[in-house]
């Protein structure tokens, strides 16, 4: 064999072990993890007992205590948390497992997402959580590119950084780590809603009336879809589209909100709120009053009921009541129709 092809063959075989390695590497990358990153969490879970998220510069996002019968957000009065998210994250934890040690350089912390959280910049959240025998104290960092089972972890006060199998979902507005559902009352409960804005008008829309059914579908064939009437349409005007009363209609339906503060916001006089008045078929009447602050529009819900429906309002008015919400824009804005919104431009 002369020279060159010595020369050849040695060149095929370098790149033959550099395609090995890759492959090797990607194999150990991917591989279930032989044991978990931290022993013993999953037989403590119960005991923990209060959880601290904190963001860049050191910042607290949300402080999470566990009560007699449930979490609170300690930042927001002791409003109830999002349990399903703080179960989902500590239930990642205690089952995370190590696939690969990463970088103890801090120069390469960044990259990771796992740098100290007392700078600014810092990428990634801290979360402690107590109450067990053993702390947690995590700075939980970036999910790797194209995978959304595996985080980049540091034990804080730790060199090492971690690959984890964990699917961690750790909010980072205190907003998202409360519990978001308000409300859940379909459009085809209700019967009427007005909108009362003071010293200028109220809107008026109501069910309008069912339409007969077909003998097939009189004999257990599916409901037609409800559709609400605007009143007091001035002559000459017309709805924007068809059924626009119905977005109205729906805005208890899965109503769920972005934060949440105490009466105390709403000041010594904050004027005359816009009510929304829903009320159902069976007997429910849910009040939407919306105050217009300099920092945006907060609503506060009060209800009532005859029959049955007087222990669904007592219900809402135990778990909604003495608070002040912020919704989405989206449904704010249905909440604060007039009349003129729901017309197509006039001719």
């Amino acid at each position: 064999m002369n020279r060159r092809s010595l020369a050849w063959l040695i060149g095929v075989l370098v790149v033959l072990a550099v395609l090995a390695g890759v492959i090797l590497r990607g194999q150990r990358d991917t591989r279930p993890a032989e044991g978990p990153f931290l022993p013993g969490l999953k037989d403590e879970l119960n005991a923990i007992s209060r959880i601290v998220i904190t963001g860049p510069g050191n910042t607290t996002i949300a402080t999470l205590e566990r009560g007699a019968d449930r979490w609170t957000v300690a930042e927001r009065n002791g409003y109830p948390a999002d349990v399903g998210r703080i179960r989902k994250n500590l239930l990642a934890l205690a089952e995370a497992g190590i696939v690969e040690e990463k970088t103890a350089n801090p120069e390469f912390y960044a990259r990771l997402g796992v740098q100290d959280i007392s700078s600014p910049s810092a990428g990634g959240l801290r979360l402690t959580a107590t109450g067990g025998q053993e702390p947690v104290d995590l700075i939980v960092g970036l999910t790797p590119p194209g995978s959304s089972d595996l985080s980049y972890v540091r034990r804080a006060g730790e060199p090492g950084s971690w690959l984890i199998t964990a699917q961690l979902d750790l909010a980072k507005t205190g907003g998202e780590w409360l519990d978001r559902a308000l409300t859940d009352i379909p459009a085809g409960r209700i019967a009427s809603v007005t909108i009362d804005h003071p010293g200028i008008e109220t809107l008026r829309i109501a069910r309008a009336p069912a339409p007969e059914k077909p003998a097939a579908e009189a004999a257990g064939g599916p409901e037609g879809l409800v559709e609400f009437r605007v009143a007091g349409v001035p002559p000459g005007r017309e709805l924007s589209y068809p059924g626009v009363a119905n977005g109205v209609a729906s805005v208890l339906a899965d109503l769920q909100l972005e934060d949440v503060q105490t009466r105390e916001v709403l000041g010594a006089g904050p004027g005359k709120p816009v009510v929304a008045r829903f009320v159902t078929t069976d007997g429910l009447t849910v009040e939407a009053s919306a105050w217009r602050l300099p920092d945006g529009t907060r609503i506060t819900f009060n209800a009532s009921g005859e029959g049955d429906a007087a222990n669904e309002a007592a219900a809402l008015n135990a778990r909604l009541g003495g608070w002040v919400y912020t919704l989405p824009s989206y449904k704010t804005e249905q909440l604060t129709r007039r009349l003129n919104e729901l017309l197509a431009p006039a001719p």
